[in-house]
């Protein structure tokens, strides 16, 4: 090698140890500041993220809550309605049917049974047969705990 290149590449080399002596000092002396402002900032992004998991479980829950309370609802409003539809049923009239072939011949019977009277025995157990399933079914609805226990 050529004189000038072996003093420029001493000069250049006392350039670059002094600038990785420099900033290596920096460096040792920033880097407490450095990691004090690193934990700083996990600490805000996990408490952050703590809160907002947090929302979003509260908002599943919530979800999950109105569905299980609109199921219920859904259970006893079809309750209430076939006991409605039962008590409202209670009066048969054997005449009035759909139209299917054996209206006449269930007519027939009817009005043959009609001295026995058992067509009241027959509404009477059919009311309270649906009574009892009504009354059932509302117990079954209010004993559901959160949980399933």
């Amino acid at each position: 090698m050529g004189i000038l290149t072996d003093a420029f590449g001493k000069l250049f080399g006392v350039i670059w140890d002094s600038m990785v002596w420099l900033f290596g000092g920096l460096i040792d002396i920033f880097q407490p500041v450095i990691d004090i402002l690193t934990v700083f900032w996990q600490l805000f992004f996990d408490i952050s993220r703590a809160i907002l998991y947090l929302i979003y479980m509260i908002g599943v829950l919530a979800v999950l809550l109105f569905q299980v309370l609109f199921e219920a609802g859904a259970i006893l409003w079809s309750v209430v309605v076939g006991f409605a539809q039962t008590l409202s049923s209670l009066f048969y009239s054997p005449l009035g049917s759909s139209g299917h072939g054996y209206s006449e011949m269930i007519t027939r019977i009817f009005d043959a049974l009609e001295p026995l009277q058992i067509d009241v025995i027959a509404y009477i157990l059919s009311f309270a047969l649906w009574f009892i399933t009504a009354v059932s079914a509302q117990k079954l609805i209010s004993s559901i705990r959160v949980g399933g226990s």
